[in-house]
C-alpha cells in the first residue's frame, strides 16, 4: 500500500532531522479506500507518544500522493533478528525475551488506553493493533525496541471500518476470534504478542507444521499446537507460562490486559535474578557508516549468560536469606528477653496487719443497790483507720484503670502505627526502567523492581531523567501481603495498592 524512505525533515533554516518518509503508493492514491485507511493510520499513531512506539512528524499531500513524516529508526525488525541470528547458530537470551515481551506490552498499554483526541479523560477508542508481529518490531543497536505500523489498526471512530467476512492482520499471527472475522479488543493483541515470543523463541509459529490454509485455520481456532516447551526446552519454566496463558484460544483465559502480562514477565525477570531495560536488547544490531547490520558475534550469544547470573543471584539470596533468618532471630530473642524482663510483676508493697483492739476488761458486779456499769466502746487505733483509706484507695485506683466491655475496642497494630513482619515491594513503569527512590531506604535501581521490605509507610519517588518526569506516592508494605506501585510518565502521580 506504501513504500518508505528515509529523508530529512526541516525544522527551520539550516536545521535538519533524519525522517522516515512513508508514500502512497501511485497505483493506490485514486482509491478512497486505501486513501481512508492511510489517513486512518496517521489519525491513530500522530496521538501515540509513547517511548516504545514510532512517532509521527507530519502528515500531508503533495503532487496528489498522500505522506507521512515519521521518526526514523536505524534499526532492523525482529523477523531479520531472529533469522540472521538462527542463520548463525545464535538465538535471543531469557533475558532479550523477557525484554521484548514486556517492552511491546508496555507500548500496547498506550495503545488500548488511547482516548478520543488524545485528552486523558475522553472517550476511548478501543484501538486495537492487529499486527503486531516480529516484522513490526524495530530494534536499534542501543537496544530500544518501536511498535510500527498503526496501517491496519482499527479504532470505533474509524471511518474505514473492515467489511464483514474480511479478516486483516499478518497469516500465522492472527487470533482465532481475528481469524473467523468477529469484533476484536486489546486482547487479540495479546494472543498476537504470545505467537511473536513463540517465533522469537523457538524460530517457528505454533502453526507451521500444517501446510495449507486450511489445515492452519482449523489448529488455530481449535488451539492445537505444540507447546513451546517441546520446540524450545532450554527456557525459564516461567516463560512457557506466559507464552501458554498469552495463547488461549478463549480470550476470557488470557491475559485481561496488556499491563496484567507486563508485569507478569517483569516477576519473572526478578525471580530469575535478570533486570531488564534498553541494555538487555543492545548489541543484536549494530551500526557502522550508517550502514545497519547484524554482527556475525552478537554480544549475547546463548542463553548461558543469563542463566549462569540466575543461579548466582539466587545462591546469593539464599546466602543472605539465611543471614536475614540469624540476625532476625537473634534480635527478636532480644526483645523477647527485654519485654520479658519489663513487664515482670514488681513485689506488692508490704502492708502492716493493723493491731488488735485492746481488750477492755468489764467493771465488777457492784453490790445491790448500786447502778450498773456500761462497758465502754473499743477504740480503733489511728494506724488502722490510715492503713483501710489506702487499702480503698488501691482498690478505686484499679476499678478505674479496667476497661469497660462497651467502651472504646483499642486499635490494630496497623492503626496505631505498628508494623512488624516483611511483605513484598513491587514498582512497575510505564515506559520501563525509571529511576526508583524509597524513604529510608535510598536509591533501588530501575524498574521493574520487586523486593521484600519490612513492613510500615514508605513515599516512593519514580523518576525519567531523559523525559524529565518525576512523580511520588505513598504505600504501606504490611505482612505477608504484596505492595505494588505503577508510575506512568504520563502522568502526574504514581498510583499503588496493597493486597
Amino acid at each position: 500500500m506504501a513504500e518508505v524512505y528515509r529523508a530529512e525533515q526541516e525544522l527551520t533554516t539550516g536545521i535538519f532531522r533524519p525522517a522516515a518518509l512513508k508514500v502512497i503508493r501511485p497505483e493506490y492514491a485514486a482509491s478512497e479506500d486505501f486513501r481512508e485507511m492511510f489517513l486512518d493510520e496517521a489519525r491513530t499513531a500522530c496521538t501515540l507518544s509513547h517511548p516504545n512506539i514510532v512517532h509521527i512528524y507530519e502528515v500531508g499531500e503533495a503532487e496528489g500522493l498522500l505522506y507521512m513524516g515519521m521518526e526514523l529508526v536505524a534499526g532492523e525488525s525482529l523477523a531479520t533478528v531472529g533469522k540472521e541470528l538462527a542463520q548463525r547458530g545464535h538465538k535471543l537470551t531469557d533475558e532479550a525475551l523477557i525484554a521484548i515481551g514486556a517492552f511491546t506490552c508496555s507500548a500496547l498499554e498506550a495503545v488500548h488506553a488511547l482516548k478520543l483526541g488524545g485528552s486523558a479523560t475522553g472517550e476511548s477508542l478501543r484501538l486495537v493493533h492487529r499486527d503486531v508481529s516480529p516484522q513490526n518490531l524495530l530494534l536499534s543497536p542501543n537496544g530500544t525496541l518501536k511498535l510500527i505500523d498503526f496501517g491496519i489498526a482499527k479504532a470505533a471512530s474509524n471511518r474505514n471500518l473492515t467489511n464483514v467476512g474480511v479478516t486483516k492482520g499478518k497469516a500465522g499471527y492472527f487470533s482465532p476470534e481475528q481469524a473467523v472475522g468477529i469484533p476484536l479488543d486489546g486482547r487479540s493483541d495479546l494472543f498476537s504478542l504470545g505467537v511473536t515470543l513463540y517465533k522469537l523463541a523457538s524460530g517457528v509459529t505454533p502453526f507451521e507444521e500444517h501446510h495449507t490454509h486450511h489445515d492452519r485455520h482449523a489448529a488455530l481456532v481449535a488451539g492445537k499446537w505444540k507447546p513451546l516447551k517441546e520446540v524450545a526446552p532450554e527456557l525459564l519454566p516461567g516463560f512457557y507460562t506466559i507464552v501458554r496463558k498469552a495463547l488461549q484460544v478463549r480470550r476470557e483465559d488470557r491475559y485481561q490486559s496488556a499491563a496484567e502480562m507486563r508485569e507478569e514477565l517483569e516477576a519473572l525477570a526478578y525471580d530469575a535474578g535478570i533486570q531488564i531495560g534498553q541494555t538487555s536488547l543492545a548489541g543484536y544490531v549494530e551500526e557502522r557508516d550508517g550502514e545497519v547490520s547484524i554482527p556475525n558475534a552478537p554480544r549475547h550469544s546463548g542463553t548461558h549468560l543469563a542463566r549462569r547470573r540466575t543461579i548466582e543471584t539466587q545462591a546469593r539470596r539464599e546466602r543472605n536469606k539465611s543471614i536475614a533468618y540469624i540476625a532476625g532471630g537473634a534480635a527478636a530473642l532480644v526483645v523477647v528477653l527485654a519485654a520479658a524482663f519489663a513487664l515482670r510483676p514488681s513485689p506488692a508493697p508490704a502492708v502492716q496487719a493493723p493491731p488488735p483492739p485492746p481488750v477492755v476488761a468489764a467493771a465488777p458486779a457492784p453490790a445491790p443497790p448500786a447502778p450498773a456499769v456500761t462497758t465502754p466502746t473499743a477504740v480503733v487505733p489511728p494506724q488502722a483507720s490510715s492503713t483501710t483509706k489506702a487499702r480503698a484507695e488501691r482498690e478505686g485506683a484499679h476499678k478505674r484503670a479496667t476497661p469497660r466491655g462497651d467502651g472504646p475496642k483499642s486499635a490494630g497494630p496497623e492503626e496505631a502505627g505498628v508494623f512488624s513482619g516483611e511483605g513484598k515491594f513491587r514498582v512497575g513503569t510505564v515506559p520501563p526502567g525509571g529511576q526508583v527512590t524509597v524513604s529510608g531506604r535510598g536509591a533501588m535501581g530501575e524498574a521493574p523492581i520487586s523486593v521484600t521490605l519490612p513492613s510500615g509507610p514508605y513515599v516512593v519517588e519514580i523518576s525519567w531523567p531523559d523525559l524529565h518526569k518525576k512523580q511520588t506516592c505513598s504505600v504501606k508494605v504490611l505482612q505477608d501481603k504484596t505492595a505494588r506501585v505503577k508510575g506512568d510518565a504520563q502522568n502526574e502521580r504514581c498510583s499503588s495498592e496493597t493486597n
